[in-house]
């Protein structure tokens, strides 16, 4: 059973011998999406890409992970990121409460880290930090949908 602070516990099965003897302290376990419960994809020790250290925030990551920016402690990526070749696109799940106000939820943690929106739209907003650009859309609310954030490749501001 996994625990994380604001989040439901995770119940996953690690097959035996998988660990050997390199778990004895503090790990990253990965999962994957599975039915009734996450499936067990690898552990991240100590050094290796993906490991967080005990008590950093965030409590979890995305290989790769977005420039500039780390998500609050109370969202989780719900898949790997879509890497194109001109944008990457993240989704992640800030809860049910949070999920329908993406821009709100996120917003904070952007401006704490020294990002500046460029003003709403619609359904989405985009940030700026330096020659960096990252717009956050909200989820349409269909099951299986969440908000999701988008990075160029390439910085171009729509702000200036």
């Amino acid at each position: 059973m996994l625990n994380s602070p604001g989040r439901a516990p995770l119940r996953i099965t690690i097959p035996a011998g998988r660990l050997g003897g390199s778990a004895s302290g503090y790990v990253c376990i990965g999962v994957l999406a599975g039915v009734p419960y996450p499936l067990f994809d690898g552990f991240f020790t100590s050094g290796t890409p993906g490991f967080v250290d005990s008590g950093a925030l965030p409590a979890t990551t995305a290989l790769p992970p977005p420039t500039g920016f780390v998500v609050p402690q109370s969202c989780a990526y719900v898949v790997p990121p879509a890497v194109g070749i001109a944008q990457r696109d993240w989704k992640v799940d800030c809860g049910a409460a949070n999920n329908n106000n993406a821009r709100g939820t996120l917003g904070p943690g952007l401006a704490a880290q020294g990002w500046t929106s460029c003003g709403a739209g619609l359904a989405s907003e985009p940030w700026q930090k330096n020659d960096l650009l990252l717009t956050v859309s909200e989820s349409s609310l269909a099951a299986g949908d969440y908000p999701r954030f988008s990075q160029r490749a390439r910085g171009v501001s729509p702000c200036s």
